[in-house]
């Protein structure tokens, strides 16, 4: 990526880099830092939607999809582009990753059945290899502007393959959190939990349109997701790990 188009890079890329810094240092205080790999932007497991590899007791390991949300503000009327949204009280779970626009049809191969230009895809939801979903609501009252130049360098520093510790530890000196709240929970038990749960537990869609597509995810309320045992809450970890002021 080049370093003039990080600053015109989605909001939300830059926020899921922001909370995968605070989820990390959480997962590492007081531990060895070796036991936990990032591999977020290592291709080999782009298509297994894992971003984190955390050494267990006994040789095991745990993968972990992280997923951050910025729908957690304080404020109702408070909204800063893609880093602080007032809090929406539901937890989003991707159903369909990709809903194309094209529904056009054309003959197919044979000649005989019609078929869909391309298909559709399923969300995350379904199709992480992930052992745990790991989802941080995090509302930030930095400006985009403000955290720009910290991104930018830690772009650089991937791309070079070089070490970001140093570039995270003033991120997290310089951000400023109005809430977050850290949830786990196993994909293979949320999934049974789906299949059974029933519809008046879901409320709508909440639709992310893309220049060809459309990604649909359920809404469900974040404390019925907690209070039916689906999900563990880790509570608010920002203040567990945020750098000591000198």
């Amino acid at each position: 990526m080049a370093e003039d188009s990080v600053y015109t890079t989605r909001v939300a890329k830059k926020l899921e880099w922001f909370g995968l810094t605070i989820v990390k240092r959480y997962l590492t205080k007081n531990k060895d830092s070796r036991d936990l790999r990032d591999v977020h932007s290592n291709p080999e497991f782009y298509d297994k939607d894992i971003d984190l590899v955390l050494n267990l007791p006994n040789a095991q390991k745990m993968t972990i999809d992280l997923k951050v949300d910025s729908y957690y503000g304080s404020d109702p009327t408070r909204k800063i582009r893609g880093l602080c949204n007032p809090d929406s009280g539901f937890i989003l779970l991707e159903t369909i990753g990709q809903l194309q626009y094209d529904r056009s049809r054309r003959v197919s191969a044979n000649g005989t059945l019609p078929v869909r230009q391309k298909a559709d895809v399923p969300g995350w939801f379904f199709t992480s290899s992930a052992d745990e979903v790991y989802y941080y609501f995090l509302a930030l009252l930095n400006t985009e502007t403000q955290l720009n130049p910290f991104y930018a360098e830690y772009v650089k520093l991937v791309n070079g393959s070089q070490p970001t510790d140093e570039v995270e530890n003033r991120l997290l000196r310089e951000l400023h959190v109005d809430r977050d709240l850290l949830l786990s929970f196993s994909l293979s038990e949320a999934r049974a939990w789906y299949e059974t749960a029933p519809e008046t537990v879901f409320h709508g869609y909440a639709p992310a349109p893309n220049p060809s597509y459309l990604t649909l995810s359920k809404r469900v309320k974040r404390d019925l997701f907690m209070s039916n045992g689906i999900a563990n809450s880790h509570g608010s970890i920002f203040p567990l790990v945020k750098p000591v002021s000198r």
